[in-house]
């Protein structure tokens, strides 16, 4: 039975039995339409790849024909034959060690179809290379159609499916052929056996070095499209199965709670979503063993958190691993990537993050030299707004961009501006005495701008009130469930002196709506701290913009209207 894209069988597997693959092999998929295998678990192969088992099917059938004559008196033809109803990989794997064992000299004197099998068209491939090639996509139970591709990232078709008030993103490989795969394998292969021979330690383990080399290597051997250059590198490394979330810029961030799951992650434009990535333990285990290199710190027993930054051509992103004891059904994942193309403010309007006119006054405060603290729980979006603003800035204007262990701000050197960005790390007691030293720095550098990523501790507030304490802008994230609480938090967590919490500018709140179970990020609330020369108290906030729940847009409020009004 066919429904839109999708041929579908029910109750079967791809690694069938033979048998029973020759009662559907004459079921053939029609142009251009996915397979799916509808059992326990739900496979998904494209039509090139279900021919090609159709051909391997066939020559097994060929080739049971030709041992059955011979079963009586020779090992080699019975074992195959009494093999017959097992499933069609592991039938090919012993027909096809018999076939490699008469290359090597191990001939058959009894049998003598050995000659005759080598000659069979799908036997001239390795088992390795069959299941690189014939390898299905796991996806979740109970689709029934795909449509058509939302988009495409080379070399994947981006499907969304909508089911139950729920978003399914699905990435289906359908850009390479069986035989492009086929070539990737071996040119991994051979990639492997050339750094065997030639590589000494000391060698690259983070993985965009080792990324890159390969990529060195394997252009050496053979020159592949890009899409499935990055195929084969990412296989190199038992990445492959993140590939489509790693080098889609549509996906922000995207997690797995345990492995032996599917992963969900944060689109750009559709919010939350389901996935059809299937995280295995080994995937998990290859991208924990990145991290820890990237951060220079082991993972064991003792250290079962991991934080790193891993950046290679094809994306850069935080790396956040718990693992056991620490996380207690398995090891769990979050991944958090760094648009390669910002959020503009075009988009933050276009997606309802925050309307244009209170835009238009938080330019307008940008221009006038304003600062900006922008706070919210996490995950609401407050980097994205911050990164929005800071390429509003003009090209003349010289900024530092400070941050913590990973990078969040994106470099805007091809856009003509002056930018310096300094990574002042955190973590322990050396660290934070080393991040200080650097944000007491910028009052000697003369910036006339500073982006400051996230305040963390005491020690980012005392800096970042000694920066506007010394009439540098300044741009800044923190976390705070109101702008009263901000306040408090400055004042009496982190000591911060009242009449200090004047010298800031806007504060910008951000929180993380579930809409129909996705979320969806809106700026809520715009203010400014109500000014008095001898505070003797925390100072209030007038509101300019503030959350209408009844309408579900930010809305003017009468002090900004009042400002509004020309003198």
């Amino acid at each position: 039975m066919r429904d839109g894209s999708l041929k579908i069988y029910r109750n079967l597997d791809p690694r069938m039995p033979l048998p029973e693959f020759e009662q559907i092999s004459e079921d053939l998929p029609s142009s251009c339409t996915l397979c799916l295998f509808s059992g326990s678990k739900s496979f998904l192969l494209t039509r090139e790849q279900f021919q090609m088992i159709r051909q391997v099917c066939h020559d097994l059938k060929l080739s049971l024909d030709l041992l059955s004559k011979k079963s009586k008196d020779c090992a080699f033809a019975k074992e195959v034959c009494s093999s017959r109803n097992s499933e069609w990989p592991a039938l090919f794997s012993k027909v096809r060690l018999g076939v490699h064992n008469h290359k090597k000299g191990i001939k058959c004197r009894l049998c003598g179809v050995c000659r005759d099998l080598a000659g069979l068209k799908s036997l001239v491939f390795s088992i390795g290379e069959i299941s690189f090639a014939l390898r299905p996509q796991v996806v979740p139970s109970g689709l029934a159609s795909l449509g058509s591709p939302e988009y495409s990232i080379p070399p994947y078709s981006v499907y969304i499916l909508r089911r139950s008030g729920r978003i399914v993103y699905i990435p289906v490989l359908s850009g390479l052929a069986v035989e492009e795969r086929i070539r990737s394998f071996r040119l991994i292969r051979k990639v492997r056996k050339y750094e065997e021979r030639r590589l000494k330690p000391p060698f690259s383990i983070e993985l965009g070095k080792v990324i890159e080399e390969r990529r060195a290597i394997l252009r050496e051997f053979s020159k592949l499209s890009a899409p499935a250059e990055n195929f084969a590198l990412y296989s190199s490394v038992g990445l492959v199965d993140l590939l489509p979330l790693l080098i889609d810029d549509n996906v922000g961030e995207f997690y797995a709670d345990s492995p032996r799951t599917f992963a969900y992650i944060d689109h750009r434009e559709l919010g939350r979503c389901e996935s059809s990535v299937w995280v295995s333990p080994g995937v998990i285990e290859r991208l924990l063993a990145f991290s820890a290199s990237s951060s220079g710190r082991a993972s064991d027993y003792l250290n079962p958190q991991i934080k790193a930054s891993i950046k290679t051509n094809e994306f850069h992103a935080r790396v956040s691993i718990d693992a056991p004891p620490l996380s207690f059904e398995g090891t769990s994942i979050d991944v958090r990537k760094f648009f390669r193309n910002p959020t503009d403010f075009g988009m933050l309007i276009r997606n309802k993050t925050i309307p244009p006119e209170a835009v238009s006054y938080l330019l307008m405060k940008l221009r006038a030299g304003s600062s900006f603290s922008i706070y919210g729980e996490s995950g609401s979006g407050k980097t994205t707004l911050a990164i929005a603003l800071d390429l509003e800035t003009p090209p003349h204007w010289r900024k530092y961009s400070v941050e913590s262990d990973i990078a969040e701000n994106v470099t805007q050197h091809h856009l003509g501006k002056h930018q310096v960005r300094l990574l002042a790390a955190t973590g322990s007691a050396e660290a934070a005495e080393r991040r200080k030293e650097i944000l007491d720095s910028l009052l000697h550098k003369s910036p006339d701008y500073v982006f400051f990523g996230e305040v963390l501790s005491e020690s980012d507030s005392r800096a970042l009130f000694q920066i506007l304490a010394s009439g540098i802008r300044c741009i800044h994230t923190v976390h705070a469930p109101s702008g009263e609480g901000l306040l408090r938090r400055f004042a009496y967590q982190h000591h911060i002196p009242l009449l200090s919490l004047s010298d800031l500018g806007v504060l910008v709140q951000m929180r993380r709506f579930d809409i129909g179970g996705n979320f969806a990020r809106r700026v809520v609330r715009i203010s400014e701290i109500v000014r008095d020369e001898l505070p003797v108290e925390i100072p209030p906030l007038r509101d300019l913009f503030v959350w209408d729940a009844i309408s579900g847009q930010l809305e003017p409020t009468p002090a900004y209207r009042d400002m509004s009004i020309p003198a």
